[in-house]
């Protein structure tokens, strides 16, 4: 996709992806539909910082003009769920720390809150990142790559069903379950492997105790491994399901997009 049919008075919206792959830059003009993408892969010899910069000078989608609808960063960072009637936001950059060993701990320590699910998310941003984004973006938010999936899935939830799903995303695999409407499990595993994903799989599905004849399994997202590991795991499991974006978002376009990342889609199709 490129990043054409700027128009200075159409508003749009600007979102950065931090992802383990990179970055990638998305523009939306609500208007016309139009999608545009630029993606800024890492190198080696250039950490985050320097791939940001770069990216931010060779952009064409961070240049575009117009009154901006939202600006907003997407990180798949380490993260945490609090219950909200737990959660106290002056306290959320010690619970982190503890939380978290030192080499992860690193950022700006930021939060989403999760209404439906009355969790408290919370999350890092690198503290250069954090700092550049806000210079060149005035008002830009934060947001976990997790907090929309969760919001959005716990919708689709059918009464009395058992589910497990897993969401892929570049590297990473993320693993959640409801029980009584309310947050059971979270956690964010490596995808890379297609044999440890469904080990993963197999083992947060027995250690929450589900059945493999009555339970189901819903993987979301796009990944190579994807269909791999639906086919692995439809040895063990009665009821394995592959949704893509338009199974979830029957009424958005967006969500027809090939090259729409689903976390991003989530985002938007929730905030725009």
């Amino acid at each position: 996709m490129q990043a054409t049919g700027n128009n200075p008075n159409q508003p749009y919206s600007l979102s950065i992806r931090l992802h383990a792959d990179g970055l990638s830059f998305f523009g939306y003009r609500p208007a016309n539909g139009h999608v545009a993408c630029e993606t800024y892969p890492y190198v080696p010899g250039k950490n985050l910082i320097e791939t940001l910069r770069e990216a931010l000078d060779q952009s064409a989608i961070a240049r575009w003009e117009g009154d901006r609808l939202m600006t907003c960063a997407l990180t798949q960072s380490p993260a945490m769920q609090v219950p909200l009637d737990c959660f106290h936001k002056e306290e959320a950059h010690a619970l982190y720390r503890l939380t978290y060993s030192s080499g992860e701990r690193k950022g700006k320590v930021y939060y989403n809150i999760l209404p439906h699910l009355e969790v408290a998310q919370i999350f890092t941003i690198d503290n250069e990142a954090e700092k550049i984004l806000c210079q060149r973006f005035p008002g830009i938010r934060f947001y976990h790559s997790h907090t929309m999936i969760l919001e959005k899935m716990w919708m689709l939830e059918k009464q009395g069903a058992r589910r497990l799903y897993a969401c892929f995303l570049e590297k990473e695999m993320f693993v959640f379950a409801y029980r009584e409407q309310r947050l059971a499990y979270a956690n964010s595993f490596q995808a890379d492997v297609l044999e440890n994903a469904v080990y993963f799989l197999l083992s947060v599905w027995k250690n929450l105790g589900m059945d493999a004849q009555a339970d189901e399994c819903v993987l979301l997202g796009r990944h190579i491994i994807k269909p791999h590991v639906a086919q692995i795991l439809s040895r063990y499991l009665a009821h394995v399901e592959e949704l893509c974006a338009t199974d979830v978002y029957r009424r958005s376009t967006l969500a027809k997009n090939p090259q729409m990342p689903f976390d991003l889609l989530s985002l938007w199709v929730n905030i725009i």
